[in-house]
């Protein structure tokens, strides 16, 4: 049995995000197109005798009992009603609070990984469940590619669309309160779902680039101006399309790929945005 694994685990993006209504709950019921990408953060999960430790190096605010991490580790011994004492050690890459579900995704590759590691004895039901508990984003997660999302995002249908394109992800390096977007996107919606649309563009058969939309961007663009600068600085260059990400403050911009246009865009980015060169994937977690 192993002692000791690796997961790396992607972040997403959305091609297309709307808001259909608001729930009792609190949530929101969403039409949105999840799609993988080869930005990734790496969990080692290794077997301990003493106690669970996280760490995270450069990110100490994340070595807490809030982090998904830990809650997903919780749900596990929980469901096996059993301690599992591990080290995890948690290399970030995906942005914090960037619109791309970096916790999200690290919660599925805990869940994954726990299983591989101790080879227990949960479904992809129970699986699902737990993911479900954790957050709305966290289903996706455990599958990968590209999926459309519905309900709070966690009824997911895997989709077989062309990947053959690469993204270019500007972040301006601070986090934004999902929260308040959606709280102030909310002021505008009635309590009279809206009917989606995403499953007759796709089967329409159109661009990609012609169904790129997101709800929310406006709304995050008032709250947060610098996203609306990063829109405007890749909408400058000959691009497919351009588009926030979640709730942002991330945004993308498709381009062909080994197109040299993202030359032009390094030698004038502005100072303090971090750029990235990224492509989709078609799979979720990886474990090594």
């Amino acid at each position: 049995m192993r002692k000791r694994l690796r997961v790396r685990t992607p972040a997403k993006i959305n091609l297309y995000l709307r808001v259909v209504g608001k729930r009792p709950d609190g949530y929101h019921e969403l039409e949105t197109l999840f799609q993988a990408i080869d930005l990734m953060d790496e969990l080692v999960l290794t077997k301990a005798s003493g106690d669970t430790r996280l760490v995270s190096p450069g990110y100490p605010e994340l070595e807490t009992e809030q982090n998904l991490v830990l809650k997903a580790l919780n749900w596990v011994e929980k469901a096996v009603d059993s301690p599992l004492h591990v080290h995890i050690h948690l290399t970030k890459r995906i942005p914090l609070g960037g619109g791309l579900g970096g916790g999200s995704s690290d919660a599925a590759a805990t869940l994954i990984g726990l299983c591989e590691l101790y080879d227990l004895p949960l479904d992809d039901s129970m699986l699902h469940r737990a993911a479900l508990e954790l957050g709305a984003d966290v289903p996706f997660f455990l599958l990968g590619g590209t999926a459309i999302g519905q309900g709070i995002g966690e009824i997911l249908t895997a989709v077989d669309i062309s990947t053959e394109y690469a993204l270019v992800l500007i972040n301006p390096g601070f986090p934004v309160s999902t929260a308040r977007v959606f709280r102030e996107f909310s002021t505008s919606l009635t309590d009279n779902p809206g009917r989606g649309t995403l499953w007759g563009l796709l089967n329409a058969g159109k661009s990609l680039e012609s169904f790129l939309h997101n709800d929310l961007q406006e709304t995050t663009e008032r709250l947060y101006s610098e996203v609306r600068e990063i829109r405007e600085f890749l909408e400058h260059f000959d691009v497919r399309g351009v588009l926030m990400s979640g709730s942002g403050p991330t945004v993308f911009a498709i381009v062909e790929p080994d197109n040299k246009i993202t030359d032009q865009m390094k030698k004038t980015v502005p100072t303090g945005w971090t750029m990235l060169e990224i492509n989709p994937l078609t799979h979720g977690p990886e474990i090594d």
